[in-house]
């Protein structure tokens, strides 16, 4: 029985504690009725028989619940992952066993090709006795301020999601924010001078990398205004990832993607005590936020290339 209690205790105010950015390059007009009947087409089915992985829509609130929630004008939607997961030593036992049986009867020698087989027809022998493992990854559209937005660290997470919107609305037209200039010029500028724009300050962690010989300097839970960071700018390197705080409230990390992680904000006097008030008020605060903050940096580091 899904437990929206329990899910919430993974929560502070955020919601997401990751964010993938997508620009919608056309203007969403669905309304939820139009929707709701789409996403269901791709309604999730769990794995079975020699069907190794599937990707699909799941309710949030209770199995039996709405694909689609609503709340200020954005469109919350759970993905489901699942993958049959079968060990390696398990598939390489049988692999030998075949060999050895197929030498056994042909007395000669197998090509690679004929390896290859062997090795895909042992994975399909196993894969109806392997354990399925999941995963769900949420995320929402905002068309009032055209993005998509999913809590996800991996990017191929956030291709499966993008993938099965695609397949439940027939199309959809998404990048990531198109910016005029590399952000790490900016990151590196910001550590370098530590002049940055008005209400964003540095994080304390930040990932440094020598363009010449691709070496890479992890700075973690330290004063990004040290003097040692400032050296290691000065010896050559560039800033690819940083750790930034805005408004004194939320903090994240911010690479040259423009990809969010480690998101988290101060935590709020809790107003509501019924769960499913307290997840709608979740997702509306995490929605506000992320839509103040992500156009915000993205002026920052000089704006974007791709107009609506």
């Amino acid at each position: 029985m899904y437990n929206l209690e329990c899910f919430l205790l993974n929560f502070t105010t955020m919601l997401f504690k990751n964010a993938f950015v997508y620009r919608l390059v056309k203007d969403f007009t669905l309304s939820i009725e139009q929707l709701l009947p789409k996403i269901q087409d791709q309604k999730f089915v769990p794995t079975s028989g020699i069907r190794g992985s599937s990707f699909g829509w799941r309710p949030l609130k209770g199995n039996e619940g709405p694909l689609v929630l609503e709340v200020d004008g954005r469109y919350l939607m759970n993905g489901k992952r699942e993958e049959k997961v079968i060990p390696l030593s398990a598939i390489n036992d049988l692999v030998l066993e075949k060999i050895e049986h197929r030498k056994s009867l042909e007395r000669g020698t197998l090509s690679n090709s004929e390896k290859q087989r062997i090795k895909e027809e042992a994975t399909i022998d196993l894969l109806p006795r392997a354990l399925p493992k999941s995963k769900e990854i949420i995320g929402y559209i905002s068309p009032v301020d055209s993005f998509l937005i999913i809590n996800t660290p991996h990017s191929s997470d956030a291709e499966l999601f993008i993938n099965c919107l695609r397949d439940s609305l027939g199309s959809l037209l998404v990048v990531p924010p198109q910016l005029k200039e590399n952000p790490s010029k900016y990151f590196t500028q910001w550590l370098l001078t530590r002049n940055l724009p008005e209400n964003i300050v540095l994080g304390d962690q930040c990932d440094l990398k020598d363009i010449e010989n691709g070496a890479t300097v992890t700075c973690r839970h330290q004063d990004l205004s040290a003097t040692e960071i400032r050296n290691h700018i000065e010896s050559g390197k560039i800033c690819t990832k940083i750790g930034l705080i805005w408004h004194g409230q939320l903090q994240a990390t911010v690479d040259t993607n423009l990809v969010l992680r480690q998101l988290r904000m101060g935590n709020r006097e809790n107003r509501e005590e019924d769960p499913e008030s307290q997840f709608d008020m979740a997702l509306a605060e995490t929605a506000l936020t992320l839509s103040g903050f992500i156009p915000e940096l993205i002026r920052a580091l000089g704006g974007e290339t791709l107009k609506n």
